[in-house]
């Protein structure tokens, strides 16, 4: 049997192009039965977009479009529907042949932890979804009614296994239709969960999975297929693609796993990239400061967007080194990229006058912040007459703590590396000088000072962040813990080296900042915890059911 694969990246909402690109698509390939990404009429996540009149209808409409085109095999479409008998909303796949919906399947589990909220929008499928294909038994498992939580640890939570029932009915074909975000170091475990299934109970997985950045996710692709003698074909990380694979071809060698910086680089600048396309935006801006943050952050967007699309802003203040300014025209010039210099003195001492003459006081905190409104409200101002988006350049251990201004540098519309820990943004930046070429640079692009010197927000002076925070080290182990892990005080003090007044110091920053994070630009996620959807806390709160480790 020829098993096609359509890794297609969707524009969430537009049916009638993601439908466009579907059939020709199907019309370029040569298969026995061709795959689809689930929910690939729409895009996934569609979101609220299901509660708005007519948005199912046309889909649905599409689907019978698309079976038109369908003239030689079986096309395998996801979409949502309508169920004639509930009314209600479902996650389903039809497939089509020869101009005909030869058969409907549900979504039978529906995720509602970390980004996923599908039981707010889909009702459950009640039954597995089997059809026959040249004699073979194949079974439907759209994306968690294959995987089962695997990553987030959810199977325990689920009543019924259809992979299960499926193979219990005599399916040698498992299909599984995927939307299925990227996080780091998922792909290892996915291949590896599939081949260990596959090689167990004797079957074929296609699972095939959406690519592209919608909003704050970005899917990887990565589509495969495992038989029980290994994987016979894949479809590359972060790009579209198609192909026709045989299931009588032996089995091949998966390609190199990438490392997770690599991973990372790829995430962003296909989030970013995206980001801009879908919305129909050129242009970029991005505030340099000279530090390793803004750098990284300009880096992916020329990576993303090439160099004439984005404008790097340089804010000096009377706090400014020299250094720093140097470092910011350095990498601009590294990147080929045009800079503006907008000095904020002028306003800054403006500000202070009207200030006193108020007879207020903005010293110590609330003059930093000042500074970095002052540099939030030329950004903005350059961003709009351009006609351009503003990129935020927070890392994720400064959002956790709250190291950062609301309307500041917090200003922007897409937040770059906002789920990425500082320690992780040295190590990010050296991978990619390190590997310039394939990351579209002549030459290492970030200057080796932004890298090594210690991190400063300049708003005072000789200001270090390791002056109101710990070391980024012990920041970010503290962080993974809580922040991804959900562990409290006593567990982080177990598994750290740091004092318990340290940790809960960290924690109450965490807790108190949630009003900024809230109002924060899109964060693109990479990590199975990022803020934003994925982790959904409430402003108003207290942890006072937390005490202190007992005592015997």
């Amino acid at each position: 049997m020829r098993i096609g694969m359509l890794q297609l990246n969707p524009v969430v909402g537009d049916i009638t192009g993601n439908t466009d690109r579907l059939i020709d698509a199907i019309s370029s390939l040569d298969a026995d039965m061709i795959v689809t990404p689930e929910l690939s009429i729409c895009g996934y996540p569609p979101r609220d977009l299901l509660h708005v009149s007519g948005f199912v209808h046309a889909c649905e409409q599409a689907v019978h479009r698309i079976a038109q085109a369908c003239h030689n095999g079986v096309v395998i479409v996801g979409h949502p529907r309508i169920d004639a008998t509930t009314g209600r909303v479902r996650n389903s796949i039809s497939a089509l042949h020869h101009g005909e919906v030869i058969a409907t399947g549900d979504k039978q589990l529906l995720p509602s932890y970390d980004v996923f909220d599908e039981k707010r929008y889909f009702e459950a499928g009640d039954t597995c979804c089997m059809i026959e294909v040249e004699g073979t038994k194949i079974g439907i498992a759209v994306c968690e009614d294959f995987w089962r939580g695997f990553d987030a640890e959810a199977a325990p939570t689920y009543d019924i296994n259809p992979v299960a029932e499926l193979i219990d009915g005599g399916c040698t074909i498992i299909v599984s239709p995927s939307a299925s975000p990227f996080v780091t170091q998922k792909r290892e475990r996915h291949l590896q969960y599939t081949l260990e299934l596959a090689a167990e109970h004797n079957v074929t997985v296609v699972m095939c999975n959406q690519v592209g950045g919608n909003d704050d996710l970005v899917f990887d692709g990565g589509s495969f297929i495992a038989t029980p003698n290994g994987l016979i074909g894949e479809l590359p990380l972060f790009e579209t693609g198609a192909a026709v694979f045989d299931l009588s071809s032996p089995a091949v060698s998966a390609a190199p796993l990438p490392t997770e910086d690599e991973e990372r680089f790829n995430a962003l600048r296909l989030g970013v990239g995206d980001y801009f396309n879908k919305t129909n935006h050129t242009q970029a801006v991005v505030g340099l400061s000279g530090g390793i943050d803004s750098a990284l952050t300009a880096t992916i967007a020329v990576a993303a967007l090439g160099a004439d699309a984005v404008t790097g802003v340089l804010m000096p203040s009377r706090y400014s080194s020299l250094g720093s300014i140097e470092d910011a025209e350095q990498l601009a010039a590294n990147l080929g990229i045009a800079t503006t210099t907008l000095p904020i003195e002028h306003m800054h001492t403006a500000f202070e006058r009207i200030i006193e003459e108020a007879r207020l006081t903005a010293d110590g905190l609330a003059s930093e912040n000042a500074q970095a409104r002052l540099r939030g409200l030329l950004l903005m101002a350059l961003a709009n007459q351009q006609g351009a988006l503003l990129l935020a350049t927070g890392n994720k251990s400064e959002l956790a703590v709250g190291y950062s201004t609301l309307y500041g540098d917090m200003a922007g519309a897409v937040s770059v590396i906002g789920d990425i820990y500082k320690t992780d943004v040295w190590s990010m930046s050296t991978w990619i000088n390190e590997n310039a070429p394939a990351c579209g640079f002549a030459t290492p692009p970030i200057p080796d000072a932004s890298i090594t010197k210690a991190p400063s927000a300049e708003l005072r002076p000789d200001q270090l962040d390791q002056d109101s925070l710990p070391p980024y080290d012990v920041l970010d182990s503290i962080l993974r813990l809580h922040v991804d892990l959900d562990l409290g005080t006593d567990e982080i003090e177990d598994k750290l080296d740091c004092e318990e007044a340290l940790i809960a110091e960290v924690l109450n920053k965490v807790d108190q900042s949630q009003f900024k994070r809230d109002q924060a630009a899109v964060i693109l996620k990479t990590s199975p915890r990022s803020f934003g959807w994925g982790r959904r806390m409430p402003i108003v709160m207290h942890r006072n059911w937390i005490t202190t480790r007992e005592t015997t």
